[in-house]
């Protein structure tokens, strides 16, 4: 029996749906698979050529509205095709990488993007993206924008911390029986840290990892920042200040634990400046209580 190549079966396919492989029309037609990645196009000016994203894009409203793919490690090559794409622009680990080929045998422009989990990452991935979506001018513009609402963020923090010792952090993203799992190097957490000078209590360990509650302990953190997907009922900040591992830290002590939005704190975002002062605005409320402390005689 004759043997189809898969490429072969993908175009049979796209005909059986009676649809071309890519679109007629003028204006681009882009799949997007990360929530970043989405933003990012969006960010650009470039939603309304987005005709479908992965399940992980939620920012703005507007990518809420477009037809969801799935998960973006697991399209699958007929869900793609069916909306007749000319690019698709992934972030790390779209795919699988089948379908990544079979799509792009197709004739449709695949794109997936390294994303150094850095501010330098970050700015890099936008000028790629203005040059796919052809929006240089506005990726210039974007990444202007952020430098300058970075530096103030850094600058607001600067005229507290220098005459306070430096700062320890912890940014916990999950809290079970099993313990803590927190942030830690080569995460946007940890980078947020980086560019306020903040020492990441984690970074010793690679992305997202359990921690025992010794090295909670012995990292003593002066605040501690949560993924909002992990918080469940109004009083969830307040009974994590009470946790084993937290209360006897510094941040526990005076309840400095905030929560920020899980696509900002998690999730490399043209909002990277808005995480940045939820990050400067707790560590400001943190050198307050130590000076206070300090003036009253209650440090630490």
């Amino acid at each position: 029996m004759m043997r189809i190549s898969m490429t072969l079966l993908v175009l049979l396919f796209v005909a059986g749906f009676g649809l071309p492989v890519t679109a007629n029309s003028d204006t681009p037609r882009i799949i997007s698979a990360g929530g970043s990645i989405t933003e990012i196009i969006y960010a650009l000016g470039r939603g309304d050529w987005v005709v479908a994203t992965d399940n992980t894009s939620s920012y703005p409203q507007a990518a809420r509205e477009v037809t969801k793919l799935g998960y973006f490690r697991q399209l699958s090559t007929e869900g793609v095709l069916a909306q007749r794409p000319t690019h698709v622009i992934g972030a790390d680990a779209t795919g699988p990488d089948i379908m990544l080929k079979q799509v792009e045998s197709a004739g449709v422009q695949v794109v997936v993007l390294h994303q150094p989990k850095t501010l330098a990452g970050l700015l890099n991935v936008i000028r790629e993206v203005g040059n796919v979506v052809d929006a240089k001018v506005a990726a210039n513009r974007l990444i202007e924008d952020i430098q300058n609402e970075v530096a103030v963020q850094k600058q607001r923090l600067q005229s507290y911390a220098q005459t306070s010792q430096p700062l320890t952090a912890l940014f916990i993203v999950a809290d079970n029986n099993r313990g803590l799992t927190v942030a830690g190097r080569n995460t946007v957490p940890q980078a947020l840290f980086s560019e306020l000078a903040i020492s990441n209590v984690a970074q010793q360990v690679e992305g997202y990892k359990l921690i025992d509650n010794e090295t909670v302990l012995a990292g003593n953190p002066d605040i501690i920042l949560v993924a909002g997907h992990m918080l469940h009922g109004e009083n969830a900040l307040q009974k994590l200040c009470t946790q084993k591992a937290i209360a006897a830290t510094f941040a526990g002590k005076h309840c400095l634990v905030k929560s920020i939005d899980s696509s900002i704190g998690l999730g490399l975002s043209p909002r990277f400046a808005d995480a940045l002062a939820i990050v400067a605005e707790q560590a400001n409320a943190a050198i307050r209580r130590k000076q206070t402390a300090s003036t009253d005689g209650s440090y630490p």
